[in-house]
């Protein structure tokens, strides 16, 4: 399977939706249920959004939504069927708008179930998010020998801008983030211009290692509103796998890596003074 590879150029409205529902998210992440995790598996419950019911239709909101399995959420995230029937609502000048979704055979994955994930019904941001608990594999992160492999089909509706991402935060033992310094791992959607304006959802993927002393995994997925009677931010098949690469094949370049961003992390004055 050829792997899509967009460059993230979204507008400033979407940044600021995305940080604001990610704040939520990882408040929220301090309560919820925690998964465990086993090499080579997919990690990410409930990843393809087959648990639970679809949304037939595409117009449930707040208490009418179905529980999602696996994730917490906020706003109106929702699951859809694909080729749900839409709905038809009057705007603001009296007209009656018809409300167009999915179809069962749109741009997107081949191994599709009947459910994808939707950014919801009502006009505003939204997201999901889950924990996986790493502890069981703290003896390959610990000698950087994991690697994490985070991937998804994500998407949108012709012009609209509405964009939907998926996040992880590496956190310790204590639940504190590890590298706050550095980009969190991220997948996002491509644009309208960048997917031709064409409904579909498109494979987007991103690879690393976990940083030593990880115990947790926060996964969050984002679908930011930018305009349109619903959230056209839609995902399916996510996944979030890890693998542990043989000891005598880590790249020497991960450790002089390291080494630099220690000596860069050194106040100024040490780093002149060790170069006198």
């Amino acid at each position: 399977m050829n792997h899509i590879i967009f460059q993230k150029v979204l507008p400033i409205m979407n940044k600021v939706g995305i940080s604001v529902i990610a704040s939520i998210a990882s408040s929220l992440l301090l309560t919820h249920s925690t998964y465990a995790a086993t090499l080579g598996q997919n990690l990410i419950v409930n990843g393809d959004a087959e648990q639970g019911l679809g949304d037939p239709i595409g117009d449930a909101v707040g208490t009418n939504i179905p529980l999602i399995p696996g994730w917490n959420t906020t706003g109106d995230f929702s699951v859809l069927k694909y080729g749900a029937t839409g709905f038809n609502f009057t705007n603001a000048l009296g007209n009656l708008v018809s409300v167009t979704l999915p179809a069962i055979d749109v741009t997107g994955p081949t191994n599709r179930g009947q459910n994808l994930f939707f950014g919801g019904a009502g006009r505003r941001s939204s997201s999901a998010f889950q924990s996986i608990d790493v502890n069981s594999l703290a003896s390959v992160i610990d000698t950087s020998r994991a690697v994490f492999d985070l991937s998804g089909w994500l998407g949108g509706y012709a012009t609209d801008l509405d964009i939907a991402s998926i996040e992880i935060t590496f956190l310790d033992q204590t639940g504190k983030p590890i590298d706050i310094d550095l980009p969190k791992p991220s997948i996002s959607a491509p644009t309208p211009t960048q997917r031709n304006e064409i409904t579909g959802l498109f494979f987007q993927s991103t690879n690393g290692y976990i940083p030593v002393g990880t115990r947790k995994i926060d996964v969050v997925l984002n679908a930011a509103y930018s305009r349109g009677r619903v959230n056209d931010a839609y995902a399916d098949n996510l996944s979030l796998v890890i693998t542990q690469v043989p000891e005598n094949n880590v790249p020497s370049l991960m450790f002089i890596g390291v080494f630099c961003f220690a000596v860069w992390k050194l106040p100024k004055k040490h780093r002149v003074s060790q170069q006198a």
